[in-house]
């Protein structure tokens, strides 16, 4: 399945792409929006290892210019536990390609197509409050807060980390 809109090209995920998977983990792991999250793997081997079973899921989409092929972020829609008919929203694009609105344009095609294909019917987020830019999108594409829940995204070797309130977004077809 691939999806077009008037700037962007979004397909299934493909084993083959992990070197731009790495370039965009690498980028992440470099920002601040990486105490957002938990860390994701940067040696070419996890990366390899990491994208192949994205690209088995069918849920992990890449999402292209329509002019090149290189991936510039990606889409994921993991099943929520046990509701086959509900997704949980997440993404991630390479902080060059931020605040160009490809996020959104990107998320809001995906999230059509899986209405209409799949007859999914609710979508959810869970993101850190504190960033602010993912909850801005969170909310453009429609989504709205319901609950609150806390987590430890980055461990110390005891076991021990920051705290992070993280808001439970859900939109509703």
């Amino acid at each position: 399945m691939e999806i077009l809109t008037q700037r962007l090209q979004m397909h299934p995920m493909r084993p083959e792409e992990w070197r731009d998977i790495l370039s965009i983990f690498e980028d992440f792991s470099a920002s601040p929006a990486a105490a957002y999250d938990y860390p994701l793997p940067t040696s070419e081997e996890k990366v390899r290892q990491q994208v192949r079973i994205w690209s088995e899921s069918g849920f992990f989409y890449s999402v292209c210019l329509r002019d090149h092929s290189r991936v510039i972020g990606y889409l994921c829609f993991p099943a929520e536990e046990n509701r086959e008919d509900e997704r949980e929203l997440g993404y991630l694009f390479h902080r060059q390609w931020h605040g160009k609105g490809y996020a959104q344009e990107a998320a809001a095609a995906m999230i059509l197509q899986l209405q209409r294909q799949y007859g999914i019917s609710r979508f959810t987020a869970r993101l850190a409050l504190e960033n602010e830019a993912s909850r801005r999108l969170a909310e453009r594409l429609g989504f709205v807060q319901v609950g609150e829940e806390s987590r430890v995204f980055h461990k110390n070797p005891d076991g021990s980390g920051k705290v992070e309130r993280c808001g439970i977004f859900e939109r509703k077809v």
